[in-house]
C-alpha cells in the first residue's frame, strides 16, 4: 500500500503549484533565490504518460483458481520522462519509464493485493519519418520486470527489445521483438538466485504486435503474442472513449498466458472496465 501512495502521488502532484504562490515568488529579488524557491513548490517532473493509465475497478476471471476470487480490481500506472536527445545527431530521444501493475484482490474481506509487477525501461526512440513517410520511428530498449516476491513465487525476466513504429492509412502498427538475457539456473528450487522462470518464453514467445485503430474519439487497440513452436500465446483486446477531459472510458479483455507474471505460465480470461487517464 506505501508503494501504491508514493505513485499515486506522483500523479496528483505533478503539475505546477508555482504559479499559486506568485507574490511569494517575486519578493525574491535574487534570480538564483527566485529559482530555488520556485523550485519549492514545484511539482512538474516534466513526467509523461507512457503505457495506458487505467483504474478498472471491477474485472472478471472466467478461468477460476484455486487461492483467490474471480472479482478483482486492476490497474495501471506507467510514466517516462526525457533525459536525453540527440547524442549522435538522429534527433534522437532518450528516455527513462516505469510501468506498475497491480490485481487487487477487493472481493475479499482483508482486501489482499494479489499481485503486482514492476517494470523499469531505458529506450533510445529514433525518428524515421525522414526516411519514408510511414515509418514513424525505431526503438532499442533494456527492460526489467519483476514481482518482488518471495522465493518461491518470485518471478522475473530481463530483455533487450527493440520496436519498430509504422501507420497504415489509419491504422498505427507496432512490431516488437526481445532477446532474454540468461540468468544461471536455480541450484535448488529455494535458491533465491537463479532463474525463477526458464520456461517464460515458452508462454510469451519472443515478440508481440500491437495494432492501434482511431476513429474519431474511439480507439481500438490490439495486443498480440504467439510462440508457434509451442502454440501458446495471448490476445488483448483494448477500447476507450473520451467521458470528460482527459477521463475515458475503459474496457479491456484479456485470454491467454502472461497478463500478470506470477500466472506467466496459466491460461486467464480476463474482462474488466473502468476508466483511463491516458490512452
Amino acid at each position: 500500500m506505501k508503494k501504491l501512495i508514493i505513485f499515486f502521488s506522483i500523479f496528483l502532484f505533478a503539475n505546477d503549484i508555482s504559479k499559486s504562490f506568485p507574490d511569494l515568488i517575486q519578493d525574491y529579488k535574487n534570480r538564483e533565490t527566485k529559482d530555488t524557491v520556485k523550485q519549492i513548490f514545484s511539482r512538474n517532473f516534466n513526467l509523461y504518460p507512457y503505457q495506458t493509465n487505467y483504474v478498472l475497478p471491477a474485472t472478471w476471471d472466467f478461468d477460476k483458481k484455486s487461492g483467490r476470487k474471480q472479482f478483482e480490481t486492476k490497474f495501471q500506472i506507467s510514466i517516462m520522462k526525457i533525459f536525453g536527445n540527440n547524442f549522435l545527431g538522429q534527433d534522437e530521444l532518450y528516455f527513462a519509464a516505469y510501468t506498475q501493475t497491480s490485481w487487487w484482490q477487493t472481493a475479499e474481506a482483508s482486501t489482499p493485493f494479489r499481485e503486482t509487477n514492476y517494470q523499469p525501461e531505458i529506450f533510445v526512440l529514433f525518428p524515421m519519418e525522414k526516411y519514408h513517410k510511414n515509418f514513424d520511428a525505431w526503438v532499442f530498449a533494456i527492460n526489467h520486470q519483476s514481482n518482488g516476491k518471495p522465493v518461491a513465487t518470485s518471478r522475473s525476466w530481463n530483455r533487450i527489445y527493440t520496436k519498430v513504429l509504422f501507420h497504415y492509412e489509419k491504422v498505427i502498427f507496432n512490431v516488437r521483438i526481445w532477446y532474454r538475457i540468461p540468468e544461471p539456473a536455480k541450484k535448488t528450487p529455494d535458491d533465491p538466485n537463479g532463474d525463477d522462470n526458464p520456461d517464460i518464453e515458452d508462454y510469451l514467445g519472443y515478440g508481440d504486435l500491437k495494432i492501434i485503430y482511431p476513429y474519431k474519439d474511439n480507439l481500438l487497440t490490439s495486443l498480440i503474442r504467439y510462440n508457434p513452436h509451442t502454440r501458446k500465446g495471448a490476445i488483448e483486446l483494448d477500447y476507450s472513449k473520451p467521458i470528460r477531459n482527459d477521463v475515458f472510458l475503459y474496457i479491456q479483455y484479456f485470454n491467454g498466458y502472461g497478463e500478470s507474471l506470477i500466472d506467466y505460465n496459466r491460461l486467464t480470461n480476463r474482462i474488466g472496465i473502468g476508466v483511463a487517464y491516458s490512452r
